[in-house]
């Protein structure tokens, strides 16, 4: 028998079969390295005013997301600290893990004159480097932006698909402007204490003011010092982690919410800019957050506004509150479907309602931060997402245009195959009604119920099943997540992408899929290598220096390999591969258990398969390695695993000929320690 089936999803960080699904930070930096990056990455623009409609960006780093504690079986790296690049950066792929959360850069304040009349507006600017994303719950940094696409239109039954996938975003600006001061001399309200640099020299200063005066600012009754007061607070949170909980404790979080339901717009941005810092990373004010019926008042501001910097400050703090497990089940409720109705189909479909509705990329990426997330909750959640009209539609739209543009690392389309991958998690136990269809024809052997024997793996008798679902013209919602042109552009990205996330979640999707042991993995398993050619972009991922890509795939091989009648056909091209990774195998690999085990089981099913390419990979370093790796008692599973596998080539005929021809001798495979892991995968069937 073969090993349990490895399946790829959200679960609890204890669970050995769930792969990669959300980004994870990888580099931390502390608000002061993070401000002193800021200085040094300032770019000097001509200075302007702005109207009080459509001021700029105050924060800006358009993708940050934030991350807790992942549902992954790869766990993500404790995050305590925060990256940042100006607006329209895409998120890169680091180790494994991933969820959504923003910090907005610091907002513009106008000094005032005692008659409210301020002289200069501020802005504060951070840049740093990119993250990836991992599993559920964190906060994410900002990547580099691409340049704006270019749109294209196709016709999709009664609606136009539109490509306003130009996410790869705008390209904008780096640099911060700060208003030039007023002509008229103005007297100021306030002393400054220090100095930001501006365009062409001009300065704009920082309050002197503290955060309880700040927080005081936020209900007077003039909106210039309730501006002043929150964009203080904004600047404070993003410079000083510390600030958030002393923001929480003097009870700034009420009257930040209650600062979005003004009439004033550039107050609305800056506190949502101001509560987006807030809560990053902190979990107990987004519980404040909510408490304060804060989502309802962030969820009507987002409907009503057409401000674009408004709309990209509400999305980046949806992100961040969406990682909060407590917050998941009411934001799938309420803020569900009206991102989708309102920006994720506006932005890939041109309908009758929405043809004049304009949606900037990062409002996009911001959104699907948010999804992301949200996909990584628990099974009723996972089911009303894939259940949310057009969803799945425009999400796989998404991915087919930027695919198509050659724009495979779009840091939008990470988001989405990564949406997509959750989606896909035990999809047959929780939407049976679309797993009906298959016809088994008469007399053809279960291919899964084979009765050979655990060290025999060698039928080639398959079962042929048909599955017309997988076939249809024009797939829609949930057919989406198991139809041939999904396989197909999951398989496109892997030979493609050079971002490990969107890698890695492909797999896992295509893991997800092959991990039953149902007429459904063999179906899939099937399409892939013998009707999409998926293994010679599969194969190259075993050896990937990412851990987590790496288990990804090994556990997708894994599943294929179920599959007799593609094990020969996989072991020529996959064994070169498996060979290679166990004879890398250190004491000092312990994190890769799980993968290397995996690997073992690969070998042992393929090289007994055909034993012809087995042969071609044997030599005495790699049974050194199998040697050592089965006494490892550091290697809980791969231990075990390396000991069957020595155990069953000494027990093959023409492979033991083949290690006697080289020199080796009886007692190196057959011996107390492989007879004894053996005999357990014997009685416990689950090799």
């Amino acid at each position: 028998m073969t090993a349990e089936p490895i399946r790829s999803a959200l679960g609890s960080v204890s669970m050995d079969d769930t792969s990669l699904v959300l980004p994870s930070d990888k580099k931390q930096r502390t608000g002061e390295q993070r401000v002193l990056e800021q200085v040094k990455s300032i770019k000097r623009s001509k200075s302007k005013m702005v109207k009080s409609d459509s001021i700029p960006s105050p924060t800006t780093p358009a993708s940050a997301t934030e991350f807790s504690e992942p549902k992954f079986q790869f766990s993500p790296t404790n995050l305590n600290g925060t990256l940042f690049k100006y607006s329209g950066s895409s998120m890169m792929t680091t180790q494994s893990r991933v969820s959504g959360r923003s910090l907005s850069v610091h907002n513009t304040v106008r000094r005032q004159s005692q008659n409210s009349q301020w002289d200069s507006q501020m802005n504060w600017n951070v840049q740093s480097q990119s993250n990836g994303m991992k599993s559920s719950g964190s906060d994410p940094a900002l990547s580099k932006t691409g340049a704006a696409n270019t749109q294209k239109t196709k016709e999709m039954s009664s609606t136009v698909r539109y490509n306003r996938a130009t996410a790869r975003s705008m390209k904008l600006d780096n640099s911060t402007m700060i208003n030039a001061s007023r002509s008229q001399t103005v007297k100021k309200i306030t002393k400054s204490k220090s100095e930001a640099s501006g365009a062409n020299g001009a300065t704009g200063a920082i309050p002197d003011i503290t955060l309880q005066e700040a927080v005081e600012y936020l209900t007077h009754s003039d909106v210039s010092y309730q501006l002043c007061g929150a964009s203080f607070i904004q600047h404070q949170t993003f410079k000083e982690d510390t600030a958030k909980q002393e923001v929480w404790r003097i009870g700034g979080i009420p009257a930040l919410v209650q600062l979005l339901k003004s009439d004033n717009s550039q107050l609305q941005q800056t506190a949502a800019a101001a509560l987006r810092n807030v809560v990053f990373k902190e979990n107990e004010i987004k519980l404040e957050v909510e408490s304060c019926e804060g989502l309802e008042a962030i969820l009507t501001l987002l409907r009503n506004t057409n401000v674009t910097e408004t709309q990209k400050q509400l999305t980046g703090l949806l992100w961040n509150l969406s990682s909060a497990d407590a917050l998941k089940p009411e934001l799938i409720r309420n803020a569900l479907p009206m991102l989708t109705e309102s920006i994720v189909v506006p932005f890939n479909f041109w309908t009758d309602s929405n043809t004049n509705k304009h949606i900037d990329p990062e409002v996009f990426y911001n959104t699907t931060g948010c999804l992301r997330n949200l996909s990584c909750a628990s099974e009723k959640e996972r089911i009303s997402m894939r259940n949310c009209t057009r969803l799945i539609d425009s999400l796989m739209t998404y991915v087919q245009t930027q695919v198509e543009r050659g724009e495979s690392d779009d840091k939008s389309v990470e988001n989405c195959v990564c949406i997509l991958h959750n989606l896909s998690y035990q999809l047959e136990k929780e939407a049976p009604e679309h797993f009906t269809q298959f016809s088994i024809p008469d007399g053809s052997p279960n291919e899964n119920m084979n009765k050979n024997s655990l060290f025999s793996p060698r039928s080639t008798k398959t079962q042929k099943f048909s599955f017309p679902a997988m076939e249809e013209g024009e797939p829609e919602g949930v057919k989406w997540l198991y139809h041939r042109k999904s396989l197909q552009l999951y398989l496109t990205l892997l030979g493609s992408s050079q971002k490990e996330a969107i890698l890695e979640a492909c797999c896992g999707a295509l893991q997800n899929l092959t991990a039953s042991k149902s007429p459904l993995s063999t179906v899939m398993s099937q399409s892939i290598i013998q009707k999409q050619q998926g293994l010679s972009v599969i194969s190259p991922l075993l050896n990937s220096a990412n851990s987590g890509l790496q288990k990804t795939a090994m556990s997708l091989v894994g599943n294929m390999s179920r599959v007799t009648s593609l094990r020969s056909t996989m072991a020529k091209e996959v064994l070169p591969k498996v060979s290679s990774v166990l004879l890398a195998v250190t004491p000092k690999m312990v994190e890769s258990d799980s993968s290397i085990a995996t690997a073992c089981r690969v070998m042992h099913t393929l090289m007994l398969a055909d034993p012809e390419s087995g042969k071609k990979v044997l030599n005495s370093k790699l049974i050194d390695s199998l040697s050592l790796l089965s006494t490892n008692v550091l290697y809980e599973t791969a231990r075990k695993a390396a000991a069957v596998l020595l155990w069953s080539m000494w027990g093959q005929k023409d492979i033991q000929n083949v290690l006697k021809k080289q020199g080796m001798n009886k007692d190196t495979f057959i011996n107390d320690v492989t007879a004894t892991a053996y005999k357990a995968a014997t009685i416990m069937k689950g090799y």
